[in-house]
């Protein structure tokens, strides 16, 4: 990419917010939130516009900050977020029962990308015609539309990327792989190589990679990043993948069961088997506690692992088969404030806004603009410590960017009205098959995601 690129973000953007002072950025979120017409905005009474919305995990509450400030400047439209619990299983089920029952009290619902095509097949989603959607990079743009409509703009977005301890040279007796050898991880045969050298050569790690295996949607994220690494490709508008007996995938899965049971030396296996049972924290906590080389995860991690006292230095590089995570805002079709709601969407998912999520909440932009600056400022300042980085700009920007901006872009899960369901199968036909053998029966698959995915 062209060097000049990385220096658009912060002329753009911040200089006019005050350097990113709270003040200053609200005169920037002040300037983009008057351009908005405001003609066709509704009275909103007594009673705020209302987000329903997952846990705000950002730091500071930077999520919160920005409805405030939307308050700050439309104090006569105000609104609130209302924040769902932490599983997603549980966010899914309060928003479906919400526009179910076709409640008017909820105006914008922030949804995880999966979900967009199902609420709006049902009929409970406003599409966003005529919305400006220029400076958005593509594949999260991609992620609101169903069935050629717009229907949700991206909050924040995400994508797997794969975590690996660095250094100035490789050293696989300590785990560590140069620059150049991680950024030539582009598939799993790579990993699954550099691994096995790893184990081979260091007798205390218990696998080569860390992931996110238990009974969840992680699991389907997981799988669906080792299917698409190992070259399966999804086919239809719909997205899904062919499990029919002899197909390339079921030949793939049973390479996934044996990377979780094969020991590369004693005691040790390419995916650390205790995955079976990891959500994103537990993952993590194993490689942070030294039991794995690699951990696949989401770009949050990052700063996570930039303490000083972790014994090691980590580098990050886009997961191979990376699949779009993140969640995108839509207005509700039954909402009686669907003017006002939209504007409310559009100011959330703005410039300025994914420039605030992005340095101050640890949340990948949808936009290019953070990346931009982040890269840029990066360059000025030079290499750094990571104990001396805490507040600068985020130096994993590079990496993140070519993941979620790269050739093709990161993969998006099935497009499905009933993907909750066809997750919920996959992972009750697959994880037990995975977890307790090592050859594992998939006969049945395909009819069973079939029958979820029709609703049988």
């Amino acid at each position: 990419m062209p060097e000049h690129r990385w220096t658009m973000g912060r002329r753009t953007l911040l200089e006019a917010a005050g350097a990113f002072g709270f003040a200053g950025l609200g005169a920037g979120l002040f300037w983009y939130a008057t351009r908005q017409d405001e003609r066709d905005w509704e009275d909103v009474g007594d009673r705020p516009l209302r987000i329903l919305s997952g846990r705000d995990d950002t730091a500071n509450g930077q999520r919160r900050l920005l409805v405030e400030q939307w308050n700050t400047w439309h104090p006569a439209h105000p609104a609130e977020m209302v924040e769902l619990p932490g599983v997603t299983d549980l966010q899914y089920s309060a928003i479906h029962a919400a526009l179910q029952a076709e409640d008017p009290a909820v105006d914008v619902v922030n949804l995880d990308v999966p979900w967009v095509a199902g609420f709006a097949s049902a009929g409970h989603l406003e599409a966003l015609d005529g919305v400006d959607t220029g400076g958005i990079m593509r594949r999260p743009l991609d992620a609101g539309v169903f069935d050629g409509r717009l229907y949700a703009l991206p909050f924040n977005t995400d994508v797997g990327m794969l975590y690996y301890r660095a250094g100035g040279e490789s050293d696989y007796a300590r785990g560590i792989l140069d620059r150049r050898e991680a950024e030539s991880i582009t598939d799993w045969n790579a990993l699954r190589e550099f691994a096995r050298w790893i184990l081979d050569a260091n007798a205390d790690f218990d696998g080569g990679v860390a992931m996110q295996l238990a009974n969840y949607e992680g699991f389907t994220v997981s799988v669906w990043e080792y299917l698409l690494a190992n070259g399966v490709e999804p086919s239809g508008e719909d997205r899904t993948i062919d499990f029919a007996e002899g197909s390339d995938a079921v030949g793939v899965l049973r390479e996934l069961a044996s990377d979780l049971r094969e020991e590369v030396r004693e005691g040790a296996r390419v995916v650390l088997p205790d995955s079976l049972q990891f959500t994103e924290d537990d993952s993590l906590l194993a490689f942070q506690e030294g039991r794995t080389p690699f951990l696949r995860h989401w770009p949050r991690a990052y700063a996570l692992l930039q303490a000083c006292d972790l014994g090691f230095e980590v580098g990050v590089v886009p997961m191979p088969g990376g699949v779009l995570g993140g969640q995108s805002l839509a207005v509700s079709a039954h909402s009686t404030r669907r003017h006002v709601s939209r504007a409310l969407v559009e100011f959330l998912t703005g410039p300025v806004s994914q420039q605030l999520l992005f340095e101050r909440g640890g949340f990948a932009a949808a936009r290019p603009e953070p990346y931009f600056d982040a890269i840029g400022r990066a360059q000025e300042l030079g290499v750094a410590d990571p104990c001396e980085a805490a507040g600068g700009p985020r130096r994993e920007a590079r990496q993140l960017y070519e993941a979620l901006d790269g050739g093709d872009g990161p993969a998006l899960r099935p497009a499905l009205e009933r993907y909750t369901q066809f997750s919920r199968a996959f992972c009750d036909a697959l994880h037990p098959e995975l977890a307790g053998s090592a050859t594992p029966d998939l006969d049945g698959l395909t009819e069973r995601l079939e029958e979820a995915a029709e609703g049988r």
